[in-house]
């Protein structure tokens, strides 16, 4: 008697077809990347290499008109860059990104829950491949750009079991390579975690020290005559349509340069409370993921300059919005949020942001040239909006079903509704 074989229903089917849609839509935008210039990549590689034959690494252009704008520590990191081929050097940053994306997206999951080894693949293949469509993603990868690196570094930390040893190493590298991974700190700190707070504190400042000690010279201008502090070198127009920070919003808009000097700073100060009060009180009910990315957000926004690329936090922010679609009674309320993270892909944003020089905007006026120019700092306004909406109608994580219920990834604790802390 021969034995039936049940074929696949169509659902599976269809969860097939999306999985390897999205699969392939990662890996061939990986391989796109690998032909492109990468910018940023050169000039990393030519940070690296003025190091090494003991030029001036920040007083003239290191490559073309590109000055180095990173902590001397970054030019130490990228010195091995600098003694490979171009096109070797991109290839390898390149695959290194492709398997950070991966790394991120599976971290994330992991964060929110356990489930089933198969349907954990198909997640992050699916989740990993549509996150190449975001540009904020996509540019990491076109322009060579270290951002995925600084996020799976301080995701890497953050969510890593307390008792691990190495907490809070991850968020002091990560800014020793770049100043703004410190508001996570602060993080550390509105959260209690004094401890992993000062490790992360003195592994930064051993970067620092390291600099001292291996490229005295270049880290007596950064750090001693002020090239931390000097915005110019970042690009010569700060009022330029490429600025995606709250800065960039209001130079943009027509708020004139003297009043922007002082409004700001105070702008940025007020969004950095309310967002490490929001972290915190997420933190406390149970949901970790939502502090750390609401921090990472917040140290693209309140920064005096951010490229599309420095929003790429928009990776495991875009995996918590999954998980709370899951929940009937959150998902209208983080719908907007959503709507705004989805439409952040880099066809929609070239209508008002062009990156080819003298291009024209294909909108250039009206409320919808508004939104898309200044889309990444509306999408972190609303974020706040919505947590603040969420924490104050007292919403917390849904209960753990009974088959296949998933529960808190190690290390995360878990929500208690009795004490709302953490347990």
């Amino acid at each position: 008697m021969k034995s039936q074989r049940s074929r696949p229903s169509a659902r599976a089917v269809g969860t097939s077809v999306l999985v390897g849609g999205f699969g392939v839509l990662g890996l061939v935008g990986a391989v796109l990347a690998g032909g492109a210039e990468a910018v940023d990549l050169q000039v990393y590689r030519a940070g690296g290499k003025a190091l090494l034959e003991g030029r001036d690494l920040y007083d003239l252009p290191v490559r073309q008109d590109f000055h180095f704008t990173y902590p001397p520590f970054a030019a130490l990191v990228f010195t091995p860059l600098s003694l490979l081929s171009a096109e070797t050097a991109r290839i390898l940053v390149v695959l290194a990104n492709t398997a950070l994306v991966v790394f991120i997206v599976a971290r994330t999951c992991r964060t929110l829950g356990t489930m089933e080894t198969r349907l954990f693949t198909l997640v992050v293949i699916t989740v990993s491949g549509a996150a190449m469509g975001l540009e904020s993603v996509h540019s990491n990868f076109t322009d060579g750009q270290i951002n995925l690196l600084l996020v799976a570094l301080v995701l890497a930390d953050l969510t890593a079991r307390r008792d691990h040893p190495a907490l809070g190493v991850g968020v002091g590298i990560a800014a020793g390579l770049k100043l703004t991974p410190l508001v996570f700190v602060a993080y550390l700190i509105v959260t209690r975690r004094y401890r992993q707070a000062a490790v992360a504190s003195a592994c930064a400042g051993g970067t620092v020290v390291v600099s001292f000690l291996l490229a005295p010279t270049a880290a007596a201008d950064y750090w001693l005559r002020g090239v931390f502090a000097d915005l110019d070198r970042i690009f010569a127009d700060p009022a330029s349509r490429h600025n995606q920070s709250l800065r960039g919003l209001l130079l943009k808009n027509g708020v004139p340069q003297d009043v922007t000097l002082w409004l700001w700073p105070v702008l940025a100060a007020a969004v950095v409370i309310v967002t490490l009060t929001l972290a915190a009180r997420a933190a406390r009910r149970g949901e970790p993921l939502l502090g750390v990315a609401l921090c990472g957000l917040c140290a693209a926004a309140v920064s005096p300059w951010s490229w599309g690329h420095h929003w790429v936090w928009l990776v495991p922010f875009g995996v918590f919005l999954l998980w709370v679609a899951g929940q009937p009674r959150r998902r209208l309320l983080w719908l907007p949020t959503t709507v705004l993270v989805v439409s952040s892909v880099p066809a929609l944003l070239s209508l008002a942001d062009p990156m080819e020089d003298g291009a024209v905007p294909a909108v250039a006026d009206g409320p919808l040239a508004f939104v898309l120019a200044n889309l990444y700092v509306i999408i972190f306004l609303t974020t706040l909006a919505a947590a603040a909406l969420d924490f104050r109608a007292g919403r917390a994580p849904c209960e753990p079903r009974e088959k296949g219920a998933r529960t808190a990834a190690p290390g995360v604790p878990p929500y208690d509704r009795s004490a709302s802390r953490q347990v």
